[in-house]
């Protein structure tokens, strides 16, 4: 009976992880569909399919379920199916953590419930940790963005200032090598095939501050509107995003500076202090116990 019930854990956690696998080979092939058919002029059209509709009792809600979209919209994925799929994953993963450690607690303990609440933990951990996972991805995606931003807010002020005009601005941007600047090129290419489709500039704009997502990606949409609009002169307006952006920049450097001291001083602690306590107090407590016992004997 127990080699039975080892089996069919094995199978439910074979299952669990072939879920999670194929939602994540499912995502990446959707984002890949997407990217070829957005070149392509094509990606308005498009709609992300998902593998399988979340049942409503599974499917994220309220707070969770827009920090999640948020989430995913600034780590570079968009629509309703990604949401899904990371469900998929999130649920997939955590099952095959708990069906994993009932294995363990079978073969370690001689019983699946041994340590239920072992279980729990193991199982929570695993849930938690895949919304960590996706906040890490959107937050090294956020400082990608304003790391770059200086870079093309430079680029598009030198070519305004050249008398070129702001669509032309961007597609000149949009058709340069994305080597120095890869997530904003992608961006502003999305932004001119928008464009090339027949969208109005302000929608337009306002789904590229949507993708960009970091803070000050709809002042700029909206000082991008105004200048197509009203004319307006964008020379000095952009030239304050620059000093911004390269000042958030900088406080960024100092904060990873200040970390870095922090962890030094932490590691200096947990392993030079003891060598050192050692080191200083080792040879008078030596000598100590040394006379102590010369005194007893």
């Amino acid at each position: 009976m127990g080699a039975v019930l080892t089996l069919i854990c094995f199978g439910l956690v074979a299952l669990g992880l072939l879920v999670a696998a194929s939602s994540a080979r499912i995502w990446y092939e959707d984002t890949r569909l997407s990217a070829r058919l957005a070149a392509r002029g094509m990606g308005a059209t498009h709609e992300k399919r998902s593998l399988l509709r979340l049942p409503m009792m599974l499917d994220a809600r309220g707070r969770d379920r827009s920090e999640i979209e948020n989430r995913l919209r600034l780590a570079g994925f968009e629509g309703t199916g990604a949401r899904h799929r990371f469900v998929w994953i999130r649920l997939g993963t955590t099952l095959a953590a708990i069906l994993l450690l009932l294995l363990f607690s079978r073969l370690h303990w001689g019983s699946f419930l041994a340590k239920p609440l072992l279980l729990l933990i193991g199982g929570g951990l695993v849930f938690i940790g895949a919304k960590l996972v996706l906040t890490m991805l959107a937050h090294h995606r956020a400082r990608q963005i304003t790391a770059e931003f200086p870079f093309v807010l430079d680029v598009m002020l030198m070519i305004l200032e050249s008398g070129v005009s702001l669509e032309q601005c961007f597609r000149s941007i949009a058709g340069q090598d994305d080597g120095a600047a890869p997530q904003h090129y992608r961006l502003i290419a999305l932004l001119v095939d928008d464009l090339d489709r027949g969208m109005s500039y302000e929608l337009a704009l306002e789904r590229w501050a949507t993708r960009v997502g970091v803070t000050g990606a709809n002042e700029l949409a909206t000082l991008f509107r105004q200048g197509l609009y009203q004319g307006i002169q964008m020379t000095p307006a952009l030239r304050d995003f620059i000093d911004e952006f390269t000042q958030r920049r900088v406080a960024r450097a100092r904060e990873a500076m200040g970390k870095i001291a922090v962890r030094m001083v932490v590691l200096m602690i947990v392993f030079f202090m003891p060598a050192l306590f050692i080191v200083l107090g080792g040879p008078p407590i030596t000598t100590l116990f040394d006379t102590m016992k010369g005194m007893r004997q």
